[in-house]
């Protein structure tokens, strides 16, 4: 039975994965996971963003109210 290669392209390069040396293969694991921790956090920031806009638009609402309670 014969299997693709595992490639990877780096700068327009394709390399076999398969192919590289323990330092590569761990290089590139580092690469990989800290590919998904970079998607990880701007989810998170996403929502820290959004909760922010919320907490935000909740302090000009009780601002606004407090005015009118003044003024009235």
């Amino acid at each position: 039975m014969n299997s693709e290669p595992r490639t990877i392209d780096v700068d327009g390069e394709p390399y076999d994965i398969d192919k590289f040396d323990d330092n590569q293969k761990y290089l590139l694991t580092q690469i990989e996971d800290l590919t998904k921790k970079v998607s990880s956090i701007k989810f998170q920031l996403d929502q820290v963003q959004v909760a922010r806009d919320v907490f935000t638009q909740n302090l000009i609402e009780a601002l606004k109210a407090q005015r009118n309670e003044e003024n009235a």
